[in-house]
């Protein structure tokens, strides 16, 4: 029975390590999936004491038991200083992993030195081994470890909630809980000998409350990084809300522009004390959460504003509101001066609305960009493959059959860009990679295009024309189908593949065959021209050829160009 609990408690453990290294966000994953896999290793030495015969077994598991126990709480605070943006120099970890291997170095003396225990006695309880024994003064050194870790937490816990409004209490209280509860179980269950048969289902609770805890810190964690991106790109004030109307919190320039934000509390729902929340409020409780996005004017003091609300995703569901606002002052004041001339006036909402157009574009290129930024791989790729097409639909036009598709032609040119902006939504860990991808990789890699499409459409709807949102949209989504039926998402086959997706596909290839990746040399232009011909009537569509044979020294002259640049 005993032995039966200790290894299902192994399995869940192995479980709770692969769901967690899903849930948990780039920034604490590499110090709790360590934890996890140390509080594994512990629990692995607790089963091998149940099982083992003679006093060498028990010690050896033991020793292995030790090597969670030592470093569990080490990576347990540094996560919590990562989870609360506390920056700690290297010259501190290395002494916290230093100071907890000699620890683990002492206890690892057990049986042929007395200065960790001064004697180790087995016993049998239910069928299972266990052991009694007697501490030696090196023994002191693992509980003032412990001791150091549990105040630590607890400091850390209150450092935050006093001086860290930015984050999330929730998070903080939850995580400084289950570092009091797991150490200060461990003294208790130690004392009353059974820290063997208990403490395995310890370590199973707090792996659980750390995933659920994951889970949130990943959403935060996601939301920060989109929100410093295009705070990068643009000048645009993003503050964002929980669907119950929580905040979750803003970049630099709305701080700026609305100095309230800084009493905001994260995690506590928007009150009506301030003219800013009762605008944002407003525009929320008239915003559908199904809806595609709202545009709305404000002022706000001597200001005035254009803002712009939209979902905001965590995976594939809606998590909450995200607010983009655009200081629109210089445009209110242009209206209120010209309202008197009518002829103006038209020629001022045409401006306005060009500029919403170029706000549009500036949030694509700038995604695009943060898609380059984060795959070093494809530096330049977007702007190129944007060309590329140019000059490819430019020398359809050329054909009397294109000629009345010339605004068609145009779009896909300025869709282009939009092809691979569902990479933005691939984990780090394989957009990054350096090298081949395994096959499960691969299939990850695969979705961008169906993601990217999504966010096409979500960008450009109710913006853009829907014969525009149509092509962007079947750009970012069919571009790796094949003429033959093998590309991917939905292997369509032949004309099934919208005309668009087989425009682009033909430059993106392309560019890809004549650029350096870190896992392959670029091709000449010869050898790139050859195997795209090649390709005609498997990969590429055969009624293309002509227009790409025909064009393709300019693609030569545009590569030679950008080189020379």
């Amino acid at each position: 029975m005993i032995l039966g609990y200790l290894i299902g408690a192994l399995i869940i453990s192995f479980v709770n390590m692969g769901i967690l290294m899903c849930l948990t966000s780039n920034r604490t994953k590499s110090y709790y999936t360590t934890m996890f896999q140390f509080m594994t290793i512990q629990i692995a030495g607790h089963l091998f004491l149940a099982l083992s015969s003679n006093i060498e077994e028990a010690l050896l598991a033991n020793k292995i038991a030790y090597a969670g126990a030592v470093y569990s709480p080490m990576l347990f605070i540094l996560g919590e200083l990562a989870l609360c943006n506390i920056k700690i120099s290297k010259a501190f970890e290395v002494t916290l992993f230093t100071v907890g291997t000699i620890v683990f170095g002492l206890a690892a003396t057990t049986g042929w030195s007395d200065i960790y225990y001064k004697s180790i006695q087995l016993i049998q309880n239910n069928g299972v081994t266990d052991y009694v024994a007697e501490f030696g003064p090196a023994h002191r050194l693992f509980d003032l470890l412990l001791i150091f870790y549990l105040i630590s937490g607890v400091c850390i816990l209150i450092y935050s909630l006093l001086k860290k409004k930015n984050i999330s209490y929730r998070n903080l209280l939850g995580l400084a809980s289950i570092g009091v509860f797991g150490i200060s179980s461990f003294f208790v269950l130690r004392s009353l000998q059974c820290d063997m048969l208990l403490f395995p289902i310890i370590n199973i609770i707090i792996e659980f409350t750390i995933i659920i805890i994951a889970h949130r810190v990943g959403k935060y964690d996601i939301q920060a990084t989109i929100l410093d991106s295009l705070e990068f790109q643009n000048e645009s004030a993003f503050i964002s809300f929980t669907l119950d109307k929580r905040y979750i919190g803003c970049n630099n320039i709305a701080l700026e522009r609305f100095p309230i934000l800084k009493d905001f509390r994260v995690d506590s729902k928007i009150s009506e004390d301030n003219d800013l929340s009762k605008i944002l409020l407003k525009q929320i409780d008239g915003f559908a959460t199904n809806n595609n996005g709202l545009a709305e004017n404000f002022q706000y003091g001597k200001m005035h504003y254009k803002s712009y609300l939209r979902n905001l995703f965590h995976g594939n569901k809606i998590c909450g509101y995200m607010f983009r606002i655009e200081d629109d002052t210089k445009i209110q004041r242009y209206i209120k001066l010209l309202d008197q001339y009518n002829n103006d006036l038209i020629a001022d909402v045409r401006n306005k609305d060009s500029h919403i157009k170029n706000i549009q574009q500036q949030m694509i290129l700038g995604m695009a960009n943060m898609v380059e930024c984060r795959d070093r791989n494809t530096i330049g790729h977007f702007q190129r493959t944007s060309e590329i097409t140019r000059i490819l639909v430019d020398e359809m036009k050329k054909d009397d059959n294109f000629r009345t598709l010339s605004n068609f032609l145009d779009n896909v040119a300025n869709a282009a860009p939009m092809h691979d902006l569902g990479k933005i939504a691939v984990d780090d860990a394989i957009l990054r990679k350096p090298g081949k991808f395994t096959p499960e990789e691969y299939e990850v890699m695969k979705t961008h295009a169906e993601k990217g499409a999504a966010i096409v459409e979500n960008l450009l709807r109710g913006i853009e024309p829907d014969e525009v949102v149509g092509i962007a949209r079947n750009v970012a989504n069919y571009h790796h189908e094949r003429w033959d039926g093998t590309g991917y998402p939905r292997h369509l086959k032949g004309e099934e593949i919208p005309f668009e997706s087989r425009i682009v596909a033909i430059a993106d290839v392309y560019d890809a065959l004549v650029s350096f990746r870190c896992y392959k040399e670029k091709m000449s232009y010869a050898e790139a021209f050859d195997t795209i011909v090649s390709g005609m009537g498997t990969q590429f569509d055969p009624k293309l050829k002509k227009y790409f044979i025909n064009c393709h020294k300019e693609f030569e002259a545009y590569y030679d160009s950008c080189e020379n640049k």
